[in-house]
């Protein structure tokens, strides 16, 4: 990190500097300086429209939503770029983060509202990048990515690596359960929203939250932030499985201040299951996992196990 460079680009005397996290070639840093405390963000350069993040949040921000604000540089930009990275500047939240299935009933109220209200605030915000569309949802992604992970899955076992070639045939196991999936996305309400909402990405103090990394703001099905955010945030979910009285709670909360129509609701298992298994950690990369992100790792694995035996019966559940 250029402590140089992030004092002009940002007039900031810097006093210290702790790094916070390190993974996926993003380095994050605290840093105090004569004018406060701050996140800096150090990314690779192949990510792109980091810019954007800052623009969101400044909107959302303004219209009274507790987002941690972005400082703007010298040349009036959110991002700042060398030959070798970019990096941003936002304000340091006081407080701390729950860890994964430990939220008290007062958050998932407040988690449930919150979302609800990014989406209402985001319905008619520029059209932001459109993820997880039809090629996605489709059994044709599903059945390729299984033909991939079928090669992986004999030559691991070539090798004689047994407990890995046996990880790989879970994940086959769930990739063909997917593949008969029919979701049909044209039913699906798709509006901007985070894109990546959980409990992890929520600073809490005295009861306030304040929600963070708005990198994967995008357009998607909305159901699928709003089981993600409460599958990763309930107590009640800590072994992998999803009680349906407790999600359907979750639900009204956030309907009502935005709608879902009952399809959005009766397919929010299998957009979930569909969604993890596609974009689950690999077998392979389960070793180079940081210790943070483990118990994430390992509530995925369970809940995809349960939902092959039960994705079926909760969607059921949900609507009646």
């Amino acid at each position: 990190m250029n402590l140089h460079l992030i004092e002009n680009k940002f007039n900031l005397i810097i006093y210290e500097t702790k790094l916070l996290d390190k993974h996926f070639g993003t380095e994050i840093y605290l840093i105090n300086t004569d004018k406060g405390k701050y996140i800096v963000k150090v990314l690779p350069l192949y990510i792109d429209n980091i810019n954007n993040e800052g623009v969101l949040t400044e909107y959302l921000y303004n219209h009274g939503l507790n987002v941690a604000k972005f400082l703007k540089s010298t040349d009036n930009a959110y991002i700042v770029k060398t030959d070798e990275f970019q990096f941003t500047v936002q304000h340091y939240i006081e407080g701390k983060t729950f860890s994964v299935n430990n939220a008290p009933d007062w958050f998932m109220n407040k988690s449930a509202d919150f979302l609800a209200q990014t989406a209402v605030l985001l319905k008619n915000y520029e059209s932001l990048p459109l993820r997880f569309g039809k090629e996605f949802f489709s059994s044709k992604t599903a059945r390729r990515k299984k033909r991939q992970y079928k090669k992986e899955f004999v030559k691991t076992k070539n090798i004689g690596d047994i407990q890995t070639a046996l990880l790989w045939e879970e994940q086959i196991r769930h990739l063909k359960k997917i593949s008969k999936f029919h979701i049909d996305t044209k039913k699906l309400t798709y509006t901007n929203s985070h894109g990546d909402y959980h409990i992890g990405q929520v600073i809490v103090n005295n009861n306030d939250i304040t929600v963070i990394d708005w990198s994967s703001a995008c357009r998607l099905p909305i159901c699928l932030d709003v089981i993600t955010s409460y599958v990763f945030a309930s107590p009640t979910c800590a072994t992998g499985e999803i009680d349906a009285e407790g999600f359907k709670k979750y639900i009204r909360q956030f309907t009502a201040k935005f709608p879902l129509t009952e399809y959005d609701i009766k397919a929010m298992p299998y957009v979930l299951y569909f969604w993890h298994c596609m974009c689950n950690y690999r077998p392979d990369e389960l070793t180079d996992i940081a210790e943070s992100y483990k118990p994430i790792a390992k509530l995925i694995n369970n809940l995809l196990n349960w939902l092959y035996d039960n994705v079926e019966e909760l969607s059921k559940q949900l609507i009646k």
